[in-house]
């Protein structure tokens, strides 16, 4: 990295010159964080500022280990931090008795039998997107998996066309280094799926999609350090569902072989050692589909999964939803849960929220029109309309991220199929109290993105790539401190 920009990242006015949390007794260690903050962006670095408080505390805790506060141009120590494998350093800038700057590191261990780690701290203006100085490799499509509180990058196309225009290289953003890496390659595939398998700990596993003029006859298990491929030729579809079970097992649902309408198949996979099994279960779904949504129910084991929208063997949206039981192997009974949308649609997300209810945002109608309705579903209610998106909102090829206060971050996309790529970014909230969703807007981003990656990071920001024919930098996006200890 260039001694200028490294001079950059370690200088927020003259309050953050350097951070040194500073040993004290025994039981104390010396930790000196590298501070990052926004590249040649002045609406979200947080300059100048009147203090800064730091705080050490352990992961998900109200409680700090200890606290301390520092004017403009005092060096940044914090005495007496204890040793502990689940720390987190806390960060604050302050405009007088406003809050108007946060970061936080990913959990840290410090210990007496090692040297003292040195993580990166993102320290920028809460509520902004903050302009990176990594520039990812350009996915159109490709797939951002949150793996361990890192990103990996997978897929997508750099926009030239055709096979040649695929990429193959996964790169890894590490918020606790602040450095993007290639950690190998994939073969050569598009409108994959992914989902996490297994567990302590679970490896990403990239399935289905266009390989040539083909379904991708083969699975692609990754993780930091290694990719694996099987070959699965039942995997070879396109519009189909991958869905983590609490219990570490993939339940992939639905989609077509390309050229051909949607099937009604449901096909488990799961981790047996080193090795990998693929196994169809005797569940069919009553409404073959493809294009839809499948979301886990919870976290408990044996949580249900939702199975939302898509398109029939017809290519007609289906309104009816269904829901696959993991423990019996089989669906609900039809005749007793069939549950019917508001506005049948395809392309859409679908988002846990934290009450255990599903938001479903945009997509596509039967007429081909986008959809702005937006819809809350719940067992004992099934669809609820609550609303709508803004005008300014994307409905197609947008990102649906799950902040950790359980709002939803909505980021760029089109107002409807093929129109020019939105810079737009709004926040979904649910109110608990009478159930209805919020949709505000929220900072802009640099750069108009569709069909890009926004990725949840260790630290609680969201990282934005992706999206955009040419290479352009990366994206943060910095969360209130709510929920984030």
């Amino acid at each position: 990295m260039p001694s200028d920009r490294r001079a950059r990242r370690l200088a927020v006015g003259s309050a953050v010159a350097g951070l040194v949390l500073a040993a004290c007794g025994d039981e104390a260690a010396v930790v000196t964080p590298v501070i990052d903050v926004p590249t040649d962006d002045p609406d979200a670095t947080a300059s100048p500022l009147d203090g800064i408080e730091l705080t050490v505390a352990h992961a998900r805790s109200d409680g700090d280990l200890s606290s301390h506060s520092f004017a403009r141009g005092e060096t940044l120590e914090l005495p007496g931090v204890p040793f502990g494998d689940d720390l987190v350093i806390h960060m604050t800038g302050l405009v007088g008795a406003s809050k108007i700057a946060y970061g936080r590191t990913c959990t840290i261990a410090v210990s007496a039998v090692a040297d003292p780690p040195r993580p990166h701290l993102f320290f920028s203006r809460s509520v902004k997107f903050a302009s990176l100085d990594i520039a990812p490799v350009p996915r159109i499509g490709g797939l951002g998996i949150s793996y361990l509180g890192a990103a990996l990058l997978v897929g997508g196309s750099n926009g030239s066309g055709g096979s040649n225009g695929l990429v193959t290289s996964v790169e890894r953003f590490d918020p606790l280094t602040g450095q993007l890496t290639v950690i190998g390659g994939v073969m050569a595939r598009d409108h994959a799926v992914e989902a996490l398998i297994g567990t302590s700990p679970p490896r990403a596993v990239v399935l289905g999609g266009n390989a040539g003029t083909a379904g991708a006859k083969f699975i692609e298990v990754l993780d930091d350090s290694r990719i694996d491929r099987l070959d699965v030729a039942e995997m070879a579809r396109i519009e189909l569902t991958a869905t983590s079970l609490t219990d570490g097992r993939v339940i992939v649902i639905g989609g077509n072989a390309p050229g051909q309408p949607a099937s009604g198949e449901i096909d488990e996979i799961a981790k047996n050692g080193e090795a990998f099994d693929v196994r169809k279960l005797t569940a069919v779904l009553a409404h073959p589909r493809g294009g839809h949504s499948a979301t886990l129910l919870g976290d408990d084991v044996g949580a249900p999964v939702l199975i939302a929208g898509g398109v029939d063997p017809a290519g007609l949206p289906i309104g009816v939803a269904e829901l696959f039981k993991p423990l019996s192997e089989d669906l609900a009974n039809p005749a007793t849960f069939a549950p019917a949308m508001i506005v049948a649609r395809h392309g859409h997300t679908a988002t846990l929220m934290p009450d255990g209810s599903v938001l479903f945002i945009g997509g596509i109608d039967a007429l081909g029109q986008p959809v702005r309705k937006l819809e809350l579903f719940s067992v004992d209610a099934g669809f609820v309309d609550v609303g709508e998106l803004p005008a300014g909102a994307g409905v197609v090829d947008f990102t649906a991220t799950t902040l950790p206060d359980g709002r939803i971050l909505i980021t760029g996309g089109r107002s409807m199929p093929g129109t020019q790529a939105l810079n737009t970014a709004y926040i979904a909230r649910l109110d608990p109290l009478d159930g209805s969703v919020d949709v505000v807007a929220t900072d802009h981003l640099a750069i108009a993105r569709a069909n890009h990656q926004a990725i949840a990071l260790c630290d609680g920001t969201i990282l934005v790539s992706g999206g955009t024919p040419g290479q352009f930098p990366a994206e943060r996006y910095n969360p209130p401190p709510l929920g984030r200890r």
